[in-house]
C-alpha cells in the first residue's frame, strides 16, 4: 500500500510521501539536528519532548521519506527554518524499533490545528484493529500506552476516528501495540457503540473463560466456554429473535457425540441429527414448524450417502434422489401435490445431469433435455405446450446448435425455422429465441 500524498515543501502543508507501511503520528518541536549525518547517511534529529517510542531523537533521510536528493535539501533548509522558530510538526515515525535504535520519519508536516490539537502520539488502525496509514485508517489508538491492570501488560483503548466512539478495549504484552497480542480478555464494539464481542483470555492471549457474540443490533449471537484456546464445556448459538438455534458440548476442543437438534427462530425443532467422531451419521431429519417430518437424508462420514425425501405439510413427497459423497447419482423426481411427477432427472455417477424431463399438472410432457457426460448438450432438445402441441424443437451437437431449430404457435403453425452447422445460422433466417420454458431453467439446470 503506499501513502498518496504530495510533498509541497515550500507551503503551509510541508507533507512528504510515506513508505508502504503504517506510521504512528505526532506533534513534535525540532529542537536541533546533528552537525553531520549518521553513519547511514541519515539526520538525526533531537526533540523538545518525547516520541511515543519513549527517545528524544529521530532519524530522517530522502529514502525514509521518499525524496531524491535535491528535494530533499531543499527540505532541510525549510526543517531548520523551522527549528529556529520552534515551530511544531507533525511527524509520522515507522514502528517503534524493537532493538531500541532511533525510529526513522516516514512523514513530516506542518502543523494545523485540526491535526496538532495535542501533543499525543497516534497510531492508526484498520477496521480490525491492525495498524495502517492514516489515510485509509477508521479507527486510532493514542500512545504511549499506560499500564494494564496485569502485570507486564500496557492498556490498550482503540477509539474510531469519526465520532470518538471506543472500539475496543484490552491489554497487549508490550509497550509496542504493533507488536504486541492482546492478553488478559478483551472487548469489542461495533461503530454503533454497542458490544461485538467480550472474549476472556488467560496471560498468554488464548481464549480462557467465557466468550460471547452479538449483533449489531445487541442480541446475543453466541456464547460459550473455552480452555486454553480450545471450546470447553457448552456453546450456544441463538437466533436474533433470542431463541436457542443450537447447543454443542466440546470436551478438550473436539465436539462430544451424539443426539444433536438445532431450532428455528421461534424456537421450533429445525432439525435433528447424530454426531459420531465429530460428523453426523445416520438419518437428517428437518421439520416443519408444527413438527412434522420436512425431510430425511442418509448421511455416513458427514457426506449425504444414499437416499434423500423431501415432503409437502400434509406428508405426500415432494421430492426424491439418491446421493452419494454429497453429489446426485441416478434418477432424482419432483412431485405435485397430488402425487403426479413434475420432473424427472437423470444423473451420472460423478454428479453431471444428464437429461431432464418436465410435466405439466396434467401429466403433459413440456420439456425434454439431454446433456453427455462433458455436461455438453445433446441430440433434440423439445418443448410444448401444456395442450401437448409442439412449442420448440432444437438439436445440438456438443453444446452447439447443429441441425434444424424449429418453433410453433400454440396453434400448431410454424413460427420460425432454421438451420444450423457448428453453432451458425445458415442462410437469413434469424435467430430463434428459446421458448419461454426452455429459457427459464435454462440456468438453474446448468447449476445442477
Amino acid at each position: 500500500m503506499k501513502i498518496k500524498t504530495l510533498c509541497a515543501l515550500l507551503g503551509a502543508c510541508l507533507l512528504c510521501p510515506g513508505m508502504a507501511q503504517a506510521e504512528i503520528v505526532q506533534r513534535q518541536v525540532l529542537a536541533s539536528m546533528a552537525g553531520e549525518r549518521d553513519s547511514e547517511g541519515g539526520d538525526v534529529f533531537t526533540i523538545a519532548g518525547t516520541t511515543a517510542c519513549g527517545g528524544k531523537q529521530i532519524r530522517m533521510d530522502a529514502r525514509s521519506v521518499g525524496l531524491d536528493e535535491a528535494p530533499y535539501e531543499a527540505l532541510e533548509v525549510q526543517l531548520a527554518e523551522r527549528m529556529r522558530a520552534r515551530t511544531p510538526m507533525l511527524v509520522g515515525l515507522d514502528k517503534c524499533p524493537v532493538d531500541g535504535s532511533v525510529p526513522i520519519v516516514r512523514h513530516i508536516a506542518a502543523c494545523t490545528q485540526a491535526a496538532c490539537a495535542d501533543g499525543r502520539a497516534r497510531l492508526y488502525l484498520h477496521e480490525r484493529f491492525f495498524p495502517i496509514e492514516q489515510e485509509k485508517a477508521p479507527n486510532v489508538l493514542l500512545l504511549p500506552l499506560p499500564k494494564g491492570k496485569l502485570p507486564g501488560t500496557w492498556k490498550a483503548d482503540i477509539y474510531s476516528v469519526a465520532g470518538h466512539k471506543l472500539r475496543l478495549s484490552g491489554q497487549v504484552n508490550k509497550a509496542d501495540y504493533a507488536s504486541g497480542e492482546l492478553v488478559g480478555g478483551y472487548v469489542s464494539y461495533y461503530p454503533n457503540g454497542k458490544i461485538e464481542k467480550q472474549v476472556a483470555q488467560d496471560g498468554q492471549g488464548r481464549q480462557d473463560g467465557a466468550s460471547s457474540l452479538y449483533r449489531a443490533d445487541g442480541s446475543l449471537e453466541s456464547r460459550g466456554n473455552w480452555r486454553h484456546g480450545l471450546p470447553e464445556g457448552t456453546h450456544q448459538q441463538y437466533h436474533a429473535t433470542g431463541k436457542l438455534r443450537e447447543a454443542s458440548v466440546y470436551r478438550e476442543g473436539k465436539r462430544v457425540d451424539g443426539p444433536v437438534q438445532t431450532f428455528d427462530a421461534n424456537g421450533k425443532l429445525s432439525t435433528s441429527f447424530v454426531l459420531r467422531d465429530g460428523r453426523m451419521e445416520g438419518e437428517l431429519l428437518a421439520y416443519f414448524p408444527d413438527g412434522k417430518v420436512a425431510g430425511r437424508t442418509q448421511v455416513s462420514k458427514g457426506k449425504f450417502n444414499g437416499s434423500t425425501t423431501d415432503y409437502y405439510p400434509d406428508g405426500a413427497v415432494r421430492s426424491s434422489m439418491t446421493q452419494r459423497n454429497d453429489l446426485p447419482v441416478g434418477e432424482a423426481l419432483e412431485f405435485y401435490p397430488d402425487g403426479k411427477v413434475q420432473t424427472r432427472q437423470q444423473y451420472g455417477d460423478d454428479g453431471g445431469l444428464l437429461s431432464v424431463q418436465r410435466y405439466s399438472p396434467q401429466g403433459v410432457l413440456v420439456l425434454e433435455r439431454r446433456w453427455d457426460a462433458k455436461l455438453r448438450e445433446q441430440g433434440t432438445s423439445r418443448s410444448w405446450y401444456e395442450s401437448g402441441t409442439p412449442e420448440q424443437s432444437i438439436e445440438y451437437v456438443n453444446d452447439r446448435r447443429d441441425g434444424w431449430s424449429r418453433s410453433w404457435r400454440e396453434d400448431g403453425s410454424l413460427k420460425n425455422e432454421c438451420r444450423y452447422v457448428a453453432g451458425k445460422a445458415q442462410g437469413d433466417c434469424g435467430e430463434a429465441p428459446p421458448a419461454p420454458e426452455l429459457q427459464r431453467k435454462e440456468q438453474a439446470w446448468r447449476a445442477l
